[in-house]
């Protein structure tokens, strides 16, 4: 931890998100204890989520710390030890005081109504309650509130624009830090769509935040943190022990030994300061960094395993790589993909609504026509990031456990229910990527949820189905041997078309659900290995190892015939080829974003899975393609590595 103020701190709470590898917290039987150079400090863990051993795999933690000098940094050291109760403290009726006030304006550009939503006597009562406490220590201790907005004039409630405040308190509620999240996300109310408005939040009647007039997209929401009492906001940085956290097993292996220039970095942060300017006219839904238009091809900074602003900022640590980092999961949340539900105020889910669809054709019931409903956004499955994963292993924020939430649910309500299994939420009628994405959401927002979350249950059973539906398709089926031969994912509308490296991609999602225990995925690892880790390694067969990273292949004759030899399959692909020393690497060999570059990842999170030969491949794999370890630092996305 780090101060980044220019005065003493008396008083420095933090709080952060810390994942933990599997058993070294045994969290039901242990406490945490925390110490900065030999002594103890108060500590308190909460939101945790635990390993299918029962170790604890995540949790929110809040230290406090005190005499904190300007610029100063201190190591806090974590170990298991004896349980402790970490005993709230807070007001009854905390100094806060909110009052947040929306001006609607019509298309014509007049104000047609003012909203007003005043949280401070719904705070009191869940505080009286303890209902919605999500934090809850002598550290720090938060609640969610969540209220409509109200015509001033009428006192009629809005029926789409919403508020939900995490409202965290510390220091003995003299420092309140709200998370004011601001929600057009109803599902099943009539006539969704765009709300266009200005936005202040006021405190004993001043004024302490504005957003000027902007639109806000229908299913999209945004949020802004402010600080009140009478203690400034606490400043401090906290950077994670990056090996351990890596070696959690949380997050892919990222090579620890790139650094990235600062070069980089600078010119991500001044990319971001020039959308922020250009994207001024758009508000909280501009879109940064990402990319609006999902199905868009070619080389991107938001396409991998994570974008690659997050492996920038897993690997630096830097506090411009950070905020890059943030600013682009918060207009991710500007998509419109985000329906909760009225009935449980939960995103939308299949076990209520097993036949729904977002797209209308297909669902029963049908949802609300979208009216006034225009964005920048045309989001896919097949071109998804993961957006939030990262933002809340690091910082513990609830926004973006919700977004996570958000996004996986959206990506099980999108397909036909005929393809899907309906209340299934299969992944399997998505491009091989678009699976590839679709349960790399799920695993992570299934990890993400701490053990006695109402949605963890519904993750973890959508989870399992679909691990279990591809172990039974793939390699528990009886006729794999035939429909598969060569173990290649095809495409699902071209049967006879395999993409290598949407194969890659779907590994490389498998062996991270492999290496976390989840049933089934190490079977369906070890038999998609067979192609992934195969093709790289079946030159004496026939197939030349330096077209291992193609683009598609043909994986049937005209006959609809598979192809059940490496050699016919290669002579299929590439007539009349031999195999010789020199010849061309394809897959753009030494770029860090090309088709070799995600093989690399591909058979290195293979062996990290459990996949023993993976080892020795991605040797030899890196060997033949050096010229791409330069470029590496300036695209780190598919930097994934062997662990120790």
């Amino acid at each position: 931890m780090a101060s980044t103020s220019a005065q003493a701190q008396a008083s420095l709470p933090v709080t952060f998100g810390q994942p933990f590898k599997a058993g070294d917290w045994l969290h039901t039987s242990q406490g945490l204890v925390a110490q900065v150079g030999g002594a103890a400090i108060p500590l308190q863990t909460d939101e945790i989520s635990s390993h299918r051993d029962g170790s604890a795999r995540f949790a929110v933690l809040s230290a406090q710390l005190s005499n904190v000098q300007p610029g100063e940094a201190r190591i806090i050291n974590i170990f298991p030890g004896a349980k402790a109760n970490s005993t709230p403290s807070v007001p009854a009726t905390p100094d806060w005081n909110l009052e947040l006030e929306a001006q609607v304006y019509d298309a014509n550009g007049n104000v047609t109504a003012t909203l007003v939503a005043q949280p401070q006597s719904q705070l009191v009562t869940q505080i009286a309650s303890t209902t919605g406490r999500r934090l809850a220590g002598a550290v720090a201790t938060e609640y969610t509130v969540a209220l409509p907005f109200k015509n001033k004039a009428t006192g009629t409630a809005h029926p789409h624009l919403s508020a939900r405040l995490h409202t965290r308190l510390t220091d003995g509620g003299q420092r309140i830090r709200t998370d004011v999240v601001m929600e057009n996300t109803r599902t099943w109310t009539a006539s969704p769509g765009n709300i266009t408005y200005s936005f202040a939040v006021k405190r004993n009647g001043s004024t302490i935040y504005t957003q000027p007039k902007f639109t806000h997209y229908h299913h999209a929401r945004w949020h802004k943190v402010l600080w009140t009492g009478a203690l400034a906001e606490p400043k401090a940085r906290v950077r994670h022990n990056m090996p351990y956290f890596m070696a959690s097993k949380a997050v892919w292996n990222y090579d620890l030994s790139i650094q990235i220039p600062a070069s980089v970095l600078a010119n991500d942060y001044s990319r971001l300061i020039k959308a922020r300017a250009d994207q001024a006219a758009l508000g909280p839904m501009g879109n940064v960094m990402v990319e609006p238009y999902f199905p868009m091809t070619g080389g991107r900074d938001d396409l991998g395993p994570y974008p690659r602003w997050t492996v920038n900022y897993l690997l630096s640590q830097d506090s411009s790589a950070l905020e890059v980092m943030l600013a682009n999961a918060d207009a991710a949340a500007a998509v419109n993909t985000h329906y909760r539900d009225e009935a449980t105020g939960y995103p939308l889910d299949l076990d209520r609504y097993p036949n729904v669809s977002i797209t209308p054709d297909w669902s029963s019931p049908v949802l609300p026509t979208v009216v006034n409903g225009t964005t920048i956004w045309t989001p896919d499955v097949a071109h998804q990031s993961s957006f939030a994963y990262v933002p809340y292993l690091v910082t513990g924020d609830n926004f973006y456990l919700d977004e996570m939430m958000f996004w996986a649910a959206w990506n099980a309500a999108t397909p036909n229910p005929g393809y899907r299994g309906a209340g299934l939420g299969l992944a399997k009628d998505n491009q091989v990527r678009g699976q590839a994405w679709a349960m790399r959401a799920l695993g992570e927002t299934y990890r993400a949820l701490p053990d006695n979350h109402p949605r963890k249950s519904y993750f973890d059973n959508r989870l399992k189905v679909n691990l279990d539906w591809y172990a039974k398709e793939y390699p528990l089926n009886p006729n794999a041997a035939t429909l598969y031969p060569l173990n290649a994912l095809p495409k699902p509308d071209q049967q006879e078309v395999t993409g290598p490296w949407q194969n890659d991609y779907f590994g490389i999602v498998m062996a991270q659900l492999a290496e976390n225990n989840e049933p089934n995925a190490y079977t369906t690892l070890a038999w998609i290995s067979k192609f992934n880790v195969g093709r790289f390694n079946a030159e004496a067969q026939g197939f030349c190892t330096a077209y291992a990273a193609g683009y598609y292949f043909l994986t049937r004759n005209s006959n609809n015939n598979p192809y059940t030899s490496w050699r016919d399959f290669f002579q299929a692909n590439f007539p009349g080829e031999t195999c010789s020393p020199g010849m061309v690497i394809a897959g753009y060999p030494a770029w860090s974003g090309g088709y070799a570059a995600s093989a690399r990842a591909a058979l290195a999170s293979a062996f990290n899975g459990g996949i023993a030969e993976a080892g020795s491949t991605y040797e030899k794999w890196r060997g033949m393609t050096p010229a791409m370890d330069a470029d590496m630092s300036n695209n780190p996305t598919w930097a994934i590595v062997p662990r120790p």
